[in-house]
């Protein structure tokens, strides 16, 4: 069977943020100097942008079109689709994927699976219906080899998922692959181009040539890659390796309701998945418990943390704060315990005299935060993480500070809060990408005299909002010269700037602004811009 995931990267985009759905999108990439289109999506090839499209000319045909533009990731596309295997045992056992630089496929091995599912095509429509609540569009076809499988899968007329049933009913590989066009055999563009040169657009043209005489003119690699399509040569998947089950399970002979009994068992069954993460060498980042009642219902209790960590006395210890919330209706018949999330935990050596600093150390805020995680729950225990934006109050995203959970997608901040940072003009505020110093600076000597050419760092503090300022009095295309704030006058000694921050003209209402570091007569700092679009003085932030 292959599981085909047409425009594989444009769908890892938009099932890692939801908010694309729908909007255009391209993917760019840098080759020998020039930012070419890497991939795009069906709403994007509709303004006539296709893959290999310099940038600038995409840019040219969307025209007023808004687009989404992000960084192509192959390597990232690929660590995805591996994930994706590993899901995918579900169906199969044995799962790689294709062979080419860069996999859009799956290839899955169902010999002898297929009744368990109720034939190949039922197996064909559970694949399909999976991906779909997964937010995939999948293609999929079963055929006699790998090679006949990803064929059909790529250039059959029945992959799609109202036609899923029919990719299975192929009497004939051969017969299946005569009408394909000759790239069905995943050639290399040169053999490719050699063979259209000559007129041979179709497998079943290559029939009619001495077989002899293919390597000859071909190379080898027309007559592998065909003889494993049609069965003559044996082409095995590389199989994706499964990582190894971290779950314990207990079935008690006589159900019970008490707590203490359930916490025993509870306790133990950490125990043996926390030796089993040391073998390992990994931390659970998430810990799922299952506790199955007499009546069939079940009752699961999942325990997120910060950083990895297999340590069982920790790991009970959040697990029972759940559990001590749980409503159990009835006896509990049986327990399971599973790392449902893991990743490697770093072995660091314990100080042997303490300098006072215990707060600092990652092992009690880890502590802390899981506890805090525990009671309140994980979406309420968020962090501030900076981004690269040119705005500065779209600058950064609350994300979850314990890992594993299910709903943990990054929220956008959009300046509710105040964040602390370095002084800007360095890389504060995710280092603004597109921030530029706009003509006539004002520096040392200018208008205002004995300004020092740099800020000394010190911690800025974003207001909620910009507050526009009233009385300004400035200089002709230039800083200002006071202000009044909350009612009392401020008159500026010293300034730095302008920085002039511009957005992208594809966010609709671009922004236009020259901001300025100023530090008052009474000693006060300030973070102010002028908006070039709209006009009138803000007040960003304070410099503490």
């Amino acid at each position: 069977m292959c599981i085909r995931l047409d425009h594989w990267p444009i769908q890892r985009t938009r099932v890692e943020r939801p908010e694309l759905d729908g909007k255009p999108i391209v993917l760019c990439e840098t080759r020998r100097g020039t930012r070419r289109v890497a991939a795009c999506s069906a709403e994007s090839e509709a303004l006539g942008i296709v893959v290999g499209m310099p940038f600038a000319e995409a840019t040219a045909l969307a025209g007023a079109t808004e687009f989404r533009l992000e960084t192509y990731d192959p390597s990232g596309d690929r660590e995805a689709l591996e994930s994706l295997a590993v899901w995918c045992a579900r169906f199969s056992p044995l799962v790689g994927l294709d062979d080419s630089p860069a996999p859009d496929s799956l290839l899955l091995d169902v010999t002898g699976l297929a009744h368990l599912f109720g034939g190949e095509a039922a197996l064909a429509a559970a694949v399909v219906h999976d991906f779909a609540r997964r937010g995939l569009a999948a293609g999929v076809a079963v055929a006699d080899t790998p090679g006949a499988a990803w064929a059909v899968a790529h250039f059959g007329q029945n992959t799609d998922q109202e036609n899923a049933k029919a990719a299975c009913d192929f009497a004939a590989t051969s017969a299946a692959l005569r009408p394909l066009p000759v790239e069905a055999l995943r050639l290399s563009d040169d053999v490719v181009e050699l063979l259209h040169s000559l007129g041979i657009y179709r497998i079943g043209q290559l029939e009619s040539l001495p077989r002899e005489d293919l390597t000859a003119r071909f190379g080898p690699q027309l007559l592998e890659r065909w003889d494993e399509a049609t069965g003559r040569r044996a082409e095995p998947i590389r199989a994706q390796p499964q990582p190894p089950e971290l779950r314990a399970e207990w079935s008690l002979e006589h159900p019970t309701t008490r707590r203490r009994t359930i916490e025993l068992v509870v306790e133990q069954l950490i125990g043996e998945v926390a030796r089993m993460l040391v073998r390992e060498g990994r931390g659970a980042v998430r810990l799922d418990c299952r506790l199955d009642c007499h009546s069939s219902q079940t009752v699961n209790l999942s325990v997120g943390l910060f950083q990895p960590t297999a340590a069982p006395r920790h790991l009970f210890e959040l697990v029972r704060m759940q559990l001590e919330r749980a409503w159990l209706s009835e006896p509990v018949s049986a327990v399971s315990v599973e790392a449902a999330l893991t990743a490697p935990f770093e072995r660091r050596q314990e100080e042997l005299f303490a300098d006072g600093r215990s707060w600092r150390r990652p092992r009690q805020l880890a502590g802390l935060v899981d506890r805090l995680a525990g009671r309140l729950g994980r979406a309420s225990v968020l962090r501030a993480r900076l981004v690269r934006d040119a705005q500065p109050e779209l600058a950064y995203q609350y994300e979850p500070l314990v890992q594993g959970w299910p709903g943990g997608n990054t929220r956008r901040g959009l300046g509710g809060r105040a964040l602390g940072g370095r002084a800007l003009g360095g890389r504060g505020l995710g280092g603004r990408g597109r921030a530029k110093r706009a003509p006539g600076t004002l520096g040392p000597g200018g208008p205002l005299r004995g300004t020092p050419a740099t800020l000394p760092p010190r911690p800025l503090r974003l207001l909620a909002r910009p507050f526009r300022l009233a009385a300004v009095s400035i200089m002709p295309d230039g800083p200002p010269l006071q202000f009044q704030l909350e009612g009392r006058p401020e008159r500026i000694a010293h300034t730095w700037g302008p920085e002039r921050i511009e957005t992208g003209w594809w966010r609709g209402r671009p922004v236009r602004r020259d901001y300025y570091r100023i530090q008052t007569t009474t000693g006060r700092r300030y973070w102010l811009f002028r908006d070039l679009a709209a006009g009138g003085w803000f007040l960003h932030g304070t410099f503490e």
